[in-house]
């Protein structure tokens, strides 16, 4: 019964931990297109932010998929992120 009631509880952990991890990962999209925007690399008027993966671990790399709004290519960007804030900004080649 302990050990039943140990499963249980630390799924419920788990299960409570994954917004708050969706969220840190919506954060560092809009940080790494607003970072991009800011040095004229791709506007986020322009396109759509989406998450492809992140490695690291207190500096973070992020890597997203710029998709346009209108015609043309998919972009794929890659962000350092330390501390919060963008250390590094590019869009891959």
């Amino acid at each position: 019964m302990k050990a039943l009631l140990t499963a249980v509880a630390a799924s419920a952990l788990v299960l409570s931990a994954a917004p708050a991890f969706a969220g840190e990962r919506e954060d560092q999209v809009s940080l790494c297109a607003s970072a991009l925007d800011a040095q004229g690399l791709a506007k986020q008027d322009d396109y759509r932010a989406k998450f492809v993966k992140a490695k690291g671990g207190a500096a973070q790399t992020v890597t997203i998929k710029l998709i346009p709004n209108a015609e043309g290519p998919s972009l794929t960007a890659e962000c350092l992120i330390k501390k919060g804030e963008v250390a590094e900004a590019a869009i891959q080649s």
